[in-house]
């Protein structure tokens, strides 16, 4: 029926149990295998995982150590954390996305190293086409920069603001999302060819991508919650997290939770990537060189 189907590739398929048909271009978005089969990319083959997200978890965990160590040692209000630590996790985010994208669509990673991170023009046109998208996400996340731990006392008028920014940024997000995987493998595109291939999906890929991402997401908000709480108790004992008992499971949960928030954001992707090949005209090329 389709070329997809046939392993022409010299490299590893990783998504080929998935391309039967769900990469055909007909009908509806599949919504549980869809789920089932964006799970088994990101868990049947870890090894990927660590290759691609190592560089860019640690890297993550180094700035969100330093971001707290100079609000705790300059005595900074914690929002100025965020400002802190978020245009690098933003960067380092973007080469782990861009990464697994590519490894999900092309069914191969771009490097023999044993540790892959790969910065250059393609990233940045990821994150460039990421921050205009976001745009009304990060208005939405304002009042919570500048009002903090008040946001629920603000009045009305400003929750319902927030709250339209959000749905915005969500229902923009799905209908241009096929931008993304479009620039990870270098494919002609832009944002009104974006949301003419979603068009009649974004239902789908929606409900595919939020039920996906809910047990990881509640492991990672759980153990986030937890790392917020132990916080402010190792900083009244006045020692550091690393003399602290109580300091080195913050610092285990802290771990924890960067990589539930990395695998996060590759079963998001995976979801992507099976809906941009459903939807969508392009193809891997024929032949293509496991890296």
């Amino acid at each position: 029926m389709n070329q997809e189907n046939n392993p022409t590739n010299s490299g590893p398929r990783p998504a080929k149990d998935v391309t039967d048909n769900l990469y055909a271009r007909t009908g509806k978005l599949p919504v549980w295998r869809t789920i089932v089969r964006a799970w088994a990319i990101v868990f049947r083959r870890l090894n990927i995982f660590v290759a691609l997200a190592a560089i860019p978890m640690a890297l993550t965990w180094l700035i969100q150590f330093i971001g707290a160590d100079l609000v705790e040692s300059w005595h900074l209000p914690g929002r100025v954390r965020i400002v802190i630590e978020e245009p690098f996790r933003w960067v380092f985010w973007t080469v782990f996305s861009v990464a697994w994208h590519r490894y999900a669509l092309l069914g191969h990673r771009d490097s023999r190293r044993m540790f892959q991170f790969q910065l250059g023009t393609r990233e940045l046109k990821f994150m460039a086409y990421a921050a205009i998208l976001a745009i009304p996400l990060l208005l939405a996340r304002v009042p919570l920069l500048y009002f903090g731990d008040e946001v629920p006392e603000l009045p009305v008028p400003y929750l319902i603001l927030m709250l339209v920014l959000v749905i915005t940024g969500i229902t923009v997000g799905i209908r241009f999302s096929f931008v993304f995987p479009s620039v990870s493998v270098e494919r002609k595109t832009g944002l009104k060819q974006a949301w003419g291939e979603t068009s009649g999906s974004g239902w789908r890929i929606f409900w595919a991508s939020f039920l996906a991402s809910i047990p990881l997401g509640v492991l990672d908000r759980l153990a986030r919650e937890l790392v917020l709480m132990m916080e402010p108790i190792v900083a009244r004992t006045g020692q550091s997290a690393w003399e602290n008992p109580l300091g080195h499971w913050m610092i285990g949960l802290s771990i924890a939770q960067l990589i539930l928030t990395f695998f996060f954001t590759a079963v998001l992707v995976s979801v992507l990537c099976i809906a941009f090949r459903r939807q969508t005209e392009w193809e891997p090329p024929s032949e293509s060189s496991g890296g």
